[in-house]
């Protein structure tokens, strides 16, 4: 299971990567477009955004700068548990900072998300006559709480672990 898991993670992993290859230069003229009244080109490129107000793009566009690396970055995380689950022994010390740091990049990724949200909010040119919503996941935050929680038990459990090996 460990194994399917695996490729599950990694095929992700390249999904994600692939999105921020192609969304990231895509937005990046779009919003040089939009910026520009509308219309831009380069060498064989001609980018159209009308109607597209440059807020979202911003929205957007820092949104797949911050994504792409933090998905990928939780991606290698967890293929490095799974190679300790598919060991035969995930409670060793590192799984336990491995999902703390998830729960880092998580809780950073989403506070990030609000901060540009916010930042493009009080740009009024940027959002015209309708201003970006300002929310945030509720289950997005029970996640980041879990994952610590879960770091703590395999703190624990790698102890307990510890312990028994130590008793004769």
């Amino acid at each position: 299971m460990a194994e399917v898991m695996t490729v599950l993670v990694t095929v992700a992993m390249w999904i994600v990567g692939a999105m921020g290859v192609i969304g990231i230069p895509v937005l990046g003229i779009g919003l040089m477009a939009s910026l520009s009244g509308g219309t831009t080109e380069f060498p064989g490129i001609k980018a159209l955004a009308d109607g597209v107000m440059p807020g979202q793009l911003v929205i957007g566009l820092a949104g797949l700068i911050v994504i792409v690396p933090g998905v990928i970055f939780i991606c290698l995380q967890l293929r490095r548990i799974l190679l300790t689950l598919a060991e035969g022994d995930p409670f060793v010390p590192e799984n336990a900072s491995r999902l703390s740091s998830i729960g880092i990049v998580i809780a950073v990724m989403e506070l990030i998300r609000i901060l540009t949200v916010m930042v493009v909010r009080l740009v009024p040119t940027l959002v015209g006559n309708e201003p970006p919503r300002l929310s945030t996941q509720f289950i997005l935050w029970i996640s980041v709480a879990a994952l610590f929680v879960l770091s703590q038990v395999f703190r624990e459990g790698t102890r307990l672990r510890d312990e028994e090996k130590m008793t004769i």
